[in-house]
């Protein structure tokens, strides 16, 4: 459980839009798509198939396992558990190579939200086994009060399952918590759970992302309570 901290600005969680701050990892928090293609690459080939980069677009923030039954047309489920377990070996490999990196000034964003009564979760696609190696290895687990994962729920993105659970662990109304998001998909999910979201331009263009409600190219000058703000002025 991350420390809050109190706010010289803020002093009373009644005076935030929100309460909540709900993130996507992959390419939001972290640069881990090349990674990520690499490894569905390896196993796309190992099934007969080709996946260039550009096909590769459209399944990111998609759960492994409805890439493996969508797009390589396997569902048996011990398959379906084998082909997982390929992909996730291949990942390994990669980033044991090329160590994951966070997304620049991502930490400093997260750092800063201690600074005020919100709390803080992390959807992601990606399974538990994948989300938890790679959140140690950058020492982010802190940074969370509740963590959710692809496996955790019945329908991937751009269905909104992921965020309402994730904002129900949290103990919050969906419109209490806002979403950032890096893809297509993720920004889709979040507005299907009726949620505010802002769209980082770290894997996509921002005509790719103009579904989210604000666009920002980086951290480094994301300020929570300015964004909090201009979110909740929107209709």
């Amino acid at each position: 459980m991350k420390e809050h901290k109190q706010s010289a600005t803020v002093t009373d969680a009644a005076e935030l839009p929100y309460k909540g701050v709900i993130f996507d990892m992959d390419g939001t928090l972290i640069i881990s798509t090349e990674a990520d293609y690499l490894a569905w690459e390896k196993v796309f080939n190992n099934y007969g198939k080709k996946l260039t980069y550009e096909d590769y677009q459209p399944i990111l923030g998609v759960r492994s396992a409805d890439v493996i039954k969508n797009h390589l047309g396997i569902s048996g489920e011990e398959d379906v558990k084998r082909i997982l377990k390929e992909k996730f070996d291949y990942f390994v490999d990669i980033i044991t190579a090329n160590p994951i990196k966070p997304v620049h000034a991502a930490e400093t964003f997260l750092k800063s939200l201690a600074n005020y009564p919100v709390k803080v979760a992390l959807a992601t696609s990606s399974r538990k086994e994948k989300m938890e190696m790679v959140l140690k290895q950058l020492n982010f687990l802190q940074y969370f009060d509740v963590l959710v994962t692809g496996d955790e729920v019945k329908n991937s993105k751009p269905a909104p399952d992921i965020f309402l659970k994730a904002a129900d662990r949290l103990g919050l109304a969906p419109n209490d918590c806002f979403v950032v998001e890096d893809g297509p998909i993720g920004v889709a999910a979040a507005k299907n759970a009726k949620m505010k979201c802002v769209a980082i331009t770290e894997t996509h263009e921002a005509d790719k992302l103009q579904q989210a409600d604000i666009v920002i190219d980086s951290y480094a000058d994301a300020d929570f309570i300015e964004i909090s703000r201009r979110l909740a002025s929107l209709p």
